[in-house]
Order: C-alpha cells, then structure tokens, then sequence
C-alpha cells in the first residue's frame, strides 16, 4: 500500500461501524466533560469531595479503556480485519490501555529527564556566548531526540500488537528495528510523521481550542465525531502499513 491508499483505507475504516464509532465518540464526551469539570473547578460548589474523586477515577478508568480500543484496533488491523472492533472484554481493554500507557510514560521517561537537566543548567557558570548558542541547540537536540522516540515508540506499539499487548515487548528494540525495516523505513517514517501532525498539532487544536471556542452543542459535537476519527486514522495508520 502507498500513502495514498493508506490514508483512503483509514478513512473508510472509520466509517466501517457508526455504532462503534459513535460510542467511542460517547466516551471521549464523558471523559473531556468529567476533565473540563474538576479541572476548571466547576464541580467543586455542586458535588462533595468523595463525588469529585470518584469521577476522577472513572474518568482513568474510561481513558485507559479508549487507549485500550484504540491498541486493539492496531492489533486488528495487523490481522486483516477492516471492520472497527467491539468493545467486548472491557478488562482487557483496560489492561492493553495501562500497558500502553505504561510504554509511552517509560519512553518520555528519558527525554523529560534530559529536558529537565537542560533547563536546570546554571548558564550564569558558564561563557557567555553560550547564552545565545544554548536556545538554539536546545531546541535542535530536544527536536532531533523528540522525533527519534517518537517514532521509536510507533515501532514499540507495533511490536506490543504483534505480541498480543506483552508488555516487555515493547522493549525488544532489535526485533523492533527489525520490524520497522520490513515495513520499509522512509514509508514508516512518513507515516509516523503524518501520525505526529495529527496527535501533536490537529488533534490538541481540535479539542482544545476549536471545541472550546463554539458553544456548548458545536463542541460536543466535535468531540463526539472529529476527535475519535483523528484516534482511529492514527491508529489504522500504524497498524495497515504492517499487514
């Protein structure tokens, strides 16, 4: 499959179920509600503390079951399967969500570490020139290391759906390396690239800043349709490209 036919399968893809799809949709409403809600304090005057941290709770549990699907849907769409999955077995859902969860917070483990030290660095110590060449290379080395995770993580996930969702999968890095060069490395680039656009720029821009701008209807709406489209495109990426 070129770029091209992966893009048209993703989008069909999304529309292969509209109950699945509007009940994922479901369940990205409940959980940007529940955010927006103890986030912004707005439940605070209405609800009791036990309420609000019950529904912080529920609202974990609903977000590792959403990563949850959308690993599955990686892992069917590994298998040759072109119809969305169900949302039978929610336990497992649950686990393949905290796996993955897990996975991408070891992976940004070294580079928020490395942010960190580069941020802490005491340049007043250090010879002034390097108070004009820091930035610049702070910003080249955070970028170049940023995109070689990124899309180190991309194989990992593969690897994990290859496996059933084991975790220590993830960290095969050899059978990792060796996966992404079958899928072809300038076609797995792309495609991770593509995959960056939307998770890192469409999608916050979507949910964030569209769906907050409209009134309360035409942001529901978004979040109910547009938001879990963009997490079954990327997923569908991922997971095509491998069969």
């Amino acid at each position: 499959m070129n770029l091209k036919e992966i893009f048209l399968d993703a989008s069909k893809y999304a529309a292969s179920d509209w109950t699945k799809f509007l009940f994922l949709g479901l369940l990205f409403i409940i959980t940007d509600l529940i955010d927006r809600g103890t986030s912004d304090g707005l439940l605070e005057g209405f609800l009791s503390l036990e309420i609000i941290l019950i529904l912080l709770i529920l609202w974990l549990i609903l977000l590792l079951v959403v990563a949850g699907y959308i690993f599955r849907i990686i892992e069917d769409s590994i298998d040759g399967l072109d119809q969305l999955p169900s949302f039978k077995n929610i336990k497992q859902l649950f686990a393949h969500g905290l796996k993955e969860s897990g996975v991408l917070a070891m992976y940004l483990a070294v580079p928020s570490i490395l942010f960190y030290l580069f941020t802490g660095l005491d340049t007043d110590l250090l010879n002034p020139d390097f108070h004009v060449t820091m930035p610049i290379l702070f910003r080249v080395v955070s970028l170049t290391l940023g995109a070689t995770i990124f899309i180190l993580l991309q194989g990992a996930i593969l690897n994990m759906a290859h496996h059933h969702g084991r975790f220590i999968s993830a960290f095969h890095f050899r059978e990792i390396a060796l996966r992404i060069k079958r899928v072809g490395i300038s076609r797995f680039i792309v495609v991770c690239i593509l995959t960056g656009i939307i998770i890192m720029i469409l999608e916050p821009f979507v949910r964030d800043d569209l769906a907050h701008s409209l009134d309360y209807v035409g942001g529901t709406i978004i979040e109910f349709t547009l938001v879990p489209y963009l997490a079954i495109l990327t997923s569908r990426f991922l997971g095509i490209m491998d069969r």
